[in-house]
């Protein structure tokens, strides 16, 4: 199997096994746009409505805003990135689901954007880029 992460230059520039499968290009996409809309209602929230309600706002995005920052490292090299993401996923489902009932930010959204990007990252593609590339 070729290494995915080390470019491979044949006279053509970057070796399209360089780049980053779509399935993962894809959960990475949202883990960061799930992230930014978190900051986003949590500072229109503030702006609107003062501090304690930025607080309450901020509260279930914690585990998008991790995930998030889980997605900015997806160029590394190991399966402990992918199943770190996994796991902040459904712990962003699970945190989230309440926020459904209760009517508040991110609602639906957060489980549907975890169940996404759980999918997503147990794509065969996804295993295939995360793998080590001496194994």
């Amino acid at each position: 199997m070729p290494d995915l992460r080390t470019p491979s230059d044949h006279g053509q520039g970057v070796d399209e096994t360089y780049r980053m499968p779509r399935a993962v290009r894809a959960a990475q996409f949202i883990a960061v746009l799930m992230a930014l809309v978190g900051i986003l209602c949590t500072a229109s929230s503030g702006w609107l409505l003062g501090s304690s309600s930025a607080i309450q706002t901020a509260i279930p995005f914690i585990p998008a805003w991790l995930l998030g920052l889980v997605a900015l490292t997806f160029q590394s090299e190991g399966q402990s990135v992918r199943i770190g993401a996994i796991l902040l996923a459904v712990l962003n489902m699970l945190w989230t689901v309440p926020s459904i009932t209760d009517g508040h930010p991110p609602g639906p959204l957060g489980p549907i954007t975890s169940l996404v990007l759980i999918v997503l990252l147990f794509r065969r593609e996804a295993r295939d880029w995360f793998e080590p590339s001496g194994w």
